[in-house]
C-alpha cells in the first residue's frame, strides 16, 4: 500500500486509482459522487495541469490537490490558477502535509457549499417576497401594483402582434351600503368570493385578474376580442349572482350582483394603455347608470 494510500484510508476516504489522466477523468464520469481530488504533475496522456483544466470544464465545486516537487513549483502555481484548491510537496513529509492539506481544503469546500445553499435558499426567498409585493393579501389576487407594470407589457405584446387585448373593469354593487348593514368582516367575505369567482374564469381564458382598489377589481384579456370577452364577463356574473355568503356571526347572508365594463382593441404602436383602461371604466359607468348587475361595452 502506497503512503498516499496509507493516508487517505486512515482518514476514512474511499479509494478511487487511476493511472493516468484519461483514466481519471473516465472514472469521475463514472463516479459522481467524488469528494476529492488529488493528482501528480506528471502523467502520461493527460498531466495534472490538463487534468485540472478538463475537470474544472465540467465540475466547478469538487476539491483538488496537486502533488509536485520543488523545481515545479512555477507549475503547480498554473494549476491553481487552472482551478486546484491546493499543492503539496513530494517527499517524506507528505504524511503531515497531506492531511492538513485536506482538512484546508475539504472545510473550504464546505463553506462554500453552505455559502451556495445559503445564496439559493435568499435568492429563492426574494423571490417570494417579489411575489408576495404583487399580491393583494385579503384575496390573494394580484395587486394594482402588479396591473401598473403589467399592463403595459401586454398593451406593447398585442401592439407588436396586431393582435386584441381587452379589459373587464368591474365592482360589487352597493358594497358600502352592505358593509354598512352586515359590517366590515362580512364585507371581505364577499371580496373573497368573487375574487375566487373572477381569477378562475379569467385563469380558464389565459388572462389575469386582479384588485385594482376595494371592491373594484380589472381583468386582462390578451387575444380576446370585446365580445368574447363580454361573453366571459356574463358567465362571472351569473355565477356571482348564485353565490351565497353567510355571515358567520349572525347567519345572514345578501345576494350579490356586480357591474362589468368591457372595452378592447387592436392596439397601435402611437396608442397607450390609457385608452384600454379608459373605455373599460366609460363602459362599467354605463353598466351602474343603466341599472348595474349586467356586462356594458364600451365602443
Amino acid at each position: 500500500m502506497s503512503k498516499i494510500e496509507e493516508i487517505l484510508s486512515s482518514l476514512e476516504f474511499s479509494i478511487l486509482w487511476a493511472e493516468n489522466g484519461k483514466d481519471a477523468l473516465s472514472q469521475l464520469i463514472a463516479h459522481d459522487q467524488v469528494d476529492l481530488i488529488i493528482t501528480d504533475i506528471h502523467m502520461p496522456e493527460l498531466n495534472g495541469l490538463e487534468l485540472v483544466e478538463e475537470i474544472r470544464s465540467v465540475d466547478l465545486n469538487t476539491p483538488i490537490i496537486i502533488l509536485t516537487v520543488n523545481s515545479e513549483m512555477e507549475t503547480a502555481v498554473e494549476a491553481i490558477r487552472k482551478g486546484a484548491d491546493d499543492y503539496i510537496l513530494k517527499g517524506s513529509s507528505i504524511g503531515e502535509t497531506l492531511p492538513l492539506s485536506i482538512a484546508k481544503v475539504m472545510e473550504i469546500h464546505d463553506l462554500r457549499e453552505e455559502n451556495r445553499l445559503l445564496l439559493k435558499d435568499l435568492t429563492t426567498k426574494n423571490a417570494e417576497l417579489e411575489k408576495l409585493a404583487f399580491l393583494d393579501g385579503l384575496t390573494s389576487l394580484f395587486n394594482r401594483r402588479y396591473y401598473d407594470v403589467m399592463l403595459p407589457e401586454k398593451w406593447r405584446t398585442a401592439a407588436e402582434q396586431k393582435s386584441y387585448i381587452s379589459m373587464i373593469m368591474t365592482d360589487i354593487d352597493h358594497f358600502k351600503q352592505l358593509n354598512d348593514s352586515l359590517g366590515h368582516q362580512y364585507g371581505d367575505l364577499c371580496l373573497q368570493k368573487v375574487a375566487k369567482i373572477l381569477n378562475r374564469n379569467i385563469m380558464d381564458e389565459q388572462g389575469v385578474a386582479a384588485r385594482f382598489g376595494g371592491d373594484e377589481f380589472v381583468a386582462l384579456l390578451p387575444g380576446k376580442s370585446p365580445q368574447e370577452t363580454a361573453a366571459i364577463a356574463e358567465r362571472v356574473l351569473i355565477q356571482v349572482a348564485k353565490a351565497v355568503v353567510i355571515d358567520p356571526d349572525s347567519g345572514e347572508s345578501k345576494q350579490i350582483t356586480m357591474s362589468f365594463g368591457v372595452y378592447g382593441s387592436i392596439p397601435s404602436k402611437e396608442s397607450t394603455v390609457d385608452l384600454l383602461f379608459d373605455g373599460a371604466d366609460r363602459a362599467l359607468y354605463d353598466a351602474k347608470e343603466s341599472g348595474r348587475n349586467r356586462v356594458c361595452i364600451a365602443t
